[in-house]
Formats: C-alpha cells, structure tokens, sequence
C-alpha cells in the first residue's frame, strides 16, 4: 500500500501554535492543538508520511492571517474530511452557520434532520478535524454556554477561553449571548 505524504507546518496563531497537515492537493486533513504523532493512522484510512513543508500549507496559513485579523469570513481552502455519514451531515451543517452566527447543539440537530440528536451532534462537533475553517466554535449550549472546546487536547479552561476568543473576533459578544439566553429561559 503505498503512503500518502501529509504537508505539516506549525502555524504560531494569536491563540497559540496550530499543527496544520493538507494533503498533496492542498485540502486541509487537520488543524490541531497539538502535534500530530508521526505515523498514526488518526486521519487517513491509508498509512501517510509527515512532512515539514511550511510552503504546502501557504494557502492555509495565508487564510488564517486573514481570518485572526478580522479580514476574512469564509474560508477557500477546502478540507478533506473523514467520517461517517452522521459526522459528515453535522460538518456540512457547521459550514453553513455564518461568520458572528452561532446555533445551539440542538438547533444543529433539527436542521440535519435529527431532532432528538443533541448529544450526537456534540460528539460529531468534537471529532472535527479542522477547527476554524469548519466552525465548530460557533455552536453553543442551548442555555448560551460556550462550554468546552477542543476538550480531547486542551484543558477546559483553555478551551473555553480559546472558542471565546474566536467568537469575539467575529463580533460575537459571549456574554450579551448568555444574558438573553437566561432572558429567554
């Protein structure tokens, strides 16, 4: 079987380094928090090789300057996402929440056609494997709680924090959310 090559680069974001890999074709297959281990078989079915090639991830990290400087609202560069159906349904779904829009959980649910689906939706949300790009940031709690974010690697606290952060440079006011959320309640 042969081995696909995986571009990586370590991107120093105002939130602190990303990890990006995008495949031979320029399609992102990962933005992450923390290093990807060299030879793991955690984003392709095929085995793939690690190469440093700050050039290969160019185009990403040239959105991703935009984007921190408020310059951007729709990424172009495309991922390559693997998952299943479900996940599938739930990324394509976080595509299309607008740049300083959010949803909650279960209006997410609804929208792809599984009502009772909340928590499903959650887990889908935190298998995704491009963060940002695929805004998983701009989905909340019902109740308008930011709750955590990039839970799997990042202490919660700092999750948090980060997916605020995100938030607020799309325009979005975290706290006036929470306070018409408890309004609505």
């Amino acid at each position: 079987m042969k081995q696909e090559i995986l571009y990586t680069h370590t991107y120093p974001s105002p939130l602190g380094p990303l990890h990006l890999a995008v495949n031979s074709l320029g399609k992102i297959i990962r933005i992450g928090f923390t290093p990807l281990p060299a030879g793991s078989n955690a984003l392709a079915s095929n085995p793939y090789r690690l190469v440093e090639n700050k050039y290969a991830c160019g185009e990403l990290e040239y959105q991703l300057d935009a984007y921190f400087r408020g310059e951007l609202q729709t990424f172009t560069v495309l991922p390559e996402l693997t998952g299943t159906p479900f996940q599938h349904s739930v990324w394509a779904r976080l595509q299309k929440i607008s740049y300083g829009e959010t949803l909650s959980y279960g209006e997410i649910a609804q929208k792809i056609g599984h009502r009772q689906a909340a928590r499903a939706v959650g887990n889908a949300v935190a298998q995704n494997p491009v963060p940002i790009v695929v805004p998983c940031h701009r989905v909340l709690y019902s109740s308008g709680g930011v709750g955590s974010y990039a839970a799997r690697s990042l202490p919660h606290s700092d999750g948090s924090a980060m997916k605020r952060r995100l938030l607020e440079i799309e325009g979005t006011r975290v706290g006036v959310l929470l306070k018409s959320a408890r309004a609505s309640a």
